[in-house]
Order: structure tokens, then C-alpha cells, then sequence
């Protein structure tokens, strides 16, 4: 007897399962022994779809199974002789090749008619997909296992990606770790950092050895500790001690104050006048010391205006009696240093 192949033509248009008779000498036409048959599916149905075999096979016996169908996508959607057909090969045409070895039948699929493959995750094999098939600048962070919130990777003692704990708390840096590489530490000691950044020094941290020789200028101390002041004795006893003296300033400075103390009773009133480096009046310095003071009283005016002056300036006190000539004062000038 001849052998022949010929195919049997199935539309679907549900779901449910189609019974392929598989024992020998069923395919028509009658009266053939017929050991490969041919089944084309076409139409559309609901998944689950199931092609399965009836009868007892001959070994060796052959069917081919073309789906040229449109059915459901899902769960175990389609099913050949037992095999589970995966979904992107449902979504389009291809061809079961089932073979009988005597014991069970083996399903190899075509992926599709122009035999390109179509390849997806549960048809590659545990890590097949070497460094060389990755394509440059191709793995993005979607691709990426996913990591908790906090934590970044580095490079661990082994030479392995591993990765640490940086948000457990908020401040935290990465410090360098000879034995494990990196290390995530909290700032302590001398000072803190917090989360947005802003860095606190400990009180009392900053000692003298970390102060730089000349780096602690005027500005940085209190108010208290730039005050300084200077005492200027003026003499009216003689009319050749009595005009207008430049005294040199040393640093820059604002006097607040000015106090004159008797140290000798006036004959007339004496009046003590403060200019400043370029002869302008100091507003409101002026000091009148007259004759009904006695010694040891004080006289005192705070400047307003024209009072600052800088390292290298001079100040004069220009100085004059009403009447006749006699006295002594000492002025004491209170100097806040800038």
C-alpha cells in the first residue's frame, strides 16, 4: 500500500477540545495506510483550546498541526497533544509537529510559517544570555531588580555588585572601607550633618591648634573683647601747651566715648575739641571742663558721627581756655576695634 499525506481542514469557533484519531489506517481516504497526517486550524474561539490525540498510534506515527486560528490569549490557552502552547506563539501562525516514539508523543513547534523564531523568556535556557548579546547603554534602571528604598550599590571586597543600607537614618554618608569597600556611617565626633545638608560643629570642638596663627580677627570676637581704651593727658597750664595735638591710631577702631577726668583744678573753663583724620569735628565730642569742677570729676560726650577711623588715621584734640590758662585733664578715648 502506498503512503499519502494529505491534511483535514478545521475551522474553530469556540473553546473546547478537538479529538485528532490517531490509530492507524483512520485518515482518509479509506483503504490507505496512513502513518503522517495533516490538520489545518483557522477561525476564531475562546481560550482554552485543546487539540488532543485519540486511538493507539503506531510508533513513529506523524501529525502536523498548522494553526492558522485567532484564539484568546490566557492561562494554558492552547493546547497539543499535551503541550502547552506559550501566548506570543498563539498570537501568530504556526506549525506542531507531533511524533509518536512508541511511548509518547514529542511536539516540536515551528514558531512560525517563515520559520523566524520567536523567542521569549521560558524558551531560553538559565543564564544563556551572555555579556557579548547585551547591546551598549541597553540595560536601563526598569530593567533592573528592584531595591529598597535607601539602599545603593557598590562594588563589594569579593569584586562583586552588592549593595548597603544608606537611608536606615537621616544624614548618613558612605565613607571608603579597605576590608569591605564602602561603609555607611553616621557623622559624629567634632559635628553633625543633617539630611538637607547643614553641618552643625559641637560646642567647644574648635580648639586653639585648629585656629590658624593671625586668623582670629576682630570681627569674630564679642564686642567686649575689641573694646580698648586710651588715656591722653592734656595739660592748660602754660599757653604753649594749649592748641591742636595729632595723636596716631594704631588699628581701625570707632570711639563710642570720650571721658575727661580733672587731675588739676581750672583757672577758666578749658574746652576739649575731637576732629578726625581729615579736621571734621567728631558730632557731639566735645568736653567744657570749668572751674567749678573739682579734681576727679568727670566730663563725659559720646560721638555720633565722623567717629570711625582706620589703622595709620589721626586724631586731634584741638584744646582752648575762656580765660587764664590753668588746669590738667586726662582724656580717656573708648575704642571699639573693627
Amino acid at each position: 500500500m502506498s503512503k499519502r499525506k494529505s491534511s483535514i481542514h478545521v475551522t474553530v469557533s469556540s473553546s473546547g477540545t478537538y479529538n485528532v484519531d490517531v490509530s492507524p489506517n483512520t485518515f482518509p481516504p479509506t483503504g490507505l495506510q496512513l502513518t503522517k497526517l495533516s490538520y489545518v486550524f483557522s477561525g476564531s474561539a475562546t481560550a482554552p483550546y485543546t487539540i488532543a490525540p485519540t486511538g493507539s498510534p503506531d510508533k513513529d506515527t506523524f501529525v502536523e498541526i498548522v494553526w492558522n486560528a485567532n484564539l484568546t490569549i490566557g492561562a494554558s490557552a492552547l493546547q497539543i497533544f499535551g503541550a502547552n502552547i506559550p501566548n506570543e506563539l498563539i498570537a501568530s501562525k504556526f506549525i506542531a509537529e507531533c511524533l509518536y516514539d512508541g511511548a509518547a508523543w514529542i511536539v516540536t513547534v515551528r514558531p512560525s510559517f517563515d520559520e523566524v523564531g520567536i523567542v521569549d523568556s521560558d524558551r531560553l535556557a538559565a543564564s544563556s544570555v551572555t555579556t557579548a548579546k547585551i547591546e551598549d547603554n541597553a540595560v536601563t534602571l526598569a530593567k533592573m531588580a528592584g531595591l529598597a528604598k535607601g539602599k545603593i550599590i557598590y562594588g563589594d571586597a569579593s569584586g562583586n555588585p552588592a549593595d548597603i543600607e544608606l537611608g536606615s537614618a537621616d544624614g548618613r554618608m558612605l565613607l571608603g572601607d579597605t576590608a569591605a569597600g564602602v561603609a555607611a556611617v553616621d557623622m559624629s565626633g567634632d559635628a553633625t550633618i543633617s539630611k538637607a545638608g547643614a553641618l552643625t560643629i559641637a560646642n567647644d570642638a574648635i580648639s586653639t591648634v585648629k585656629i590658624a596663627d593671625d586668623a582670629v580677627t576682630a570681627a569674630k570676637l564679642d564686642d567686649d573683647a575689641n573694646r580698648v581704651q586710651v588715656v591722653i593727658p592734656v595739660s592748660f597750664e602754660s599757653a604753649g601747651e594749649i592748641g591742636a595735638v595729632d595723636y596716631k591710631i594704631c588699628f581701625p577702631c570707632t570711639i563710642e566715648a570720650i571721658h575727661g577726668t580733672v587731675t588739676k583744678t581750672f583757672t577758666s573753663t578749658g574746652t576739649h575739641v575731637f576732629k578726625d583724620n581729615g579736621g571734621t569735628v567728631l558730632t557731639g565730642s566735645q568736653i567744657d571742663m570749668s572751674s567749678a569742677l573739682l579734681l576727679g570729676n568727670i566730663v563725659s560726650s559720646t560721638p555720633t558721627a565722623n567717629n570711625t577711623f582706620v589703622a595709620g588715621d589721626v586724631i586731634r584734640i584741638e584744646t582752648s581756655v575762656s580765660g587764664g590758662v590753668g588746669g590738667k585733664s586726662s582724656v580717656v578715648l573708648c575704642m571699639l576695634k573693627s
